[in-house]
C-alpha cells in the first residue's frame, strides 16, 4: 500500500510540538533550579536571623520582648514599603521617597508668640 503523504500544515504541527516540547523542559529545568536557589536563600536567612537574634540577646543584652517589637515594627515599615512599590509599578508613578516635615526656622517661633500677647 502507498503512503499517504502529510499535508504541509501537518508538518509544520509536528514540529511546532516538538519545539513546544523542548522549550517546556527548558523551563521545567530553570523552575527546579529556580526552587533549589529559592531553598538554599531560605536556609541562609535563617541562619543569618539566628545569628543576629544571638548577638542581640547575648552581646547587646536585648531583652526578649524588646527585640520581638523591633522587629514587628520592621516587618510593619517593609509590608508598606513593598505596598508602595507594587502601587508605584502598576500605576508607573516616580518612586517615593519619604519627606521630612520641615522645621520652622528658629526666630520664627518666637515671633509668633509676641503677636498672640
Amino acid at each position: 500500500m502507498p503512503r499517504k503523504k502529510r499535508a504541509p500544515n501537518q508538518d509544520a504541527l509536528g514540529h511546532e510540538v516538538e519545539y513546544l516540547k523542548k522549550h517546556l523542559d527548558k523551563l521545567w529545568e530553570h523552575a527546579q533550579d529556580a526552587s533549589e536557589r529559592l531553598q538554599d536563600i531560605e536556609v541562609h536567612t535563617n541562619l543569618l536571623t539566628r545569628l543576629l537574634t544571638a548577638i542581640c540577646v547575648e552581646k547587646l543584652g536585648m531583652r526578649i520582648g524588646v527585640l520581638k517589637r523591633m522587629i514587628k515594627k520592621i516587618e510593619k515599615e517593609a509590608i508598606q514599603e513593598t505596598q508602595i512599590h507594587h502601587l508605584e509599578s502598576i500605576y508607573k508613578l516616580p518612586p517615593h521617597h519619604p519627606t521630612k516635615k520641615p522645621h520652622p526656622p528658629k526666630g520664627e517661633g518666637e515671633h509668633r508668640w509676641e503677636d498672640i500677647s
